[in-house]
């Protein structure tokens, strides 16, 4: 995929909702899918898992998309969780310490357990 394109894709495991999301979470991007992606967390209803694997920067907007989908999680009581996190993006996560925000494994196989 492009990295100037952002796409996310979700599929249901059992009692999770997965949500891949694909491209770089900057300010070029994270207002394209954010109505999309809180929509989507909330009709599920399920515990969330987004798999950032296939995501290879992040900035401050992109941070603001996550942080604004974990509040809104919080207020509908429904987990929320990330996996498979790149060098660069693990890096600004370890910087900023947003493992006090979310639970944070390295890749899909370990959150679904």
């Amino acid at each position: 995929m492009n990295e100037d394109k952002i796409g996310i894709r979700s599929e249901e495991l059992g009692n999770k909702l997965v949500v891949h999301v694909q491209g770089n979470l900057d300010v070029h991007n994270t207002h394209k899918i954010e109505k999309d992606l809180l929509n989507l967390v909330s009709s599920s209803g399920k515990s969330v898992i987004f798999n950032l694997s296939e995501v290879p920067f992040i900035s401050s907007a992109g941070l603001r998309l996550l942080v604004t989908t974990l509040r809104h999680c919080q207020e509908q009581k429904i987990s929320i969780s990330i996996c498979g996190l790149q060098p660069a993006v693990e890096k600004v996560f370890d910087i900023i310490g947003m493992q006090q925000l979310f639970t944070i494994y390295p890749d899909l196989d370990a959150a679904l357990k």
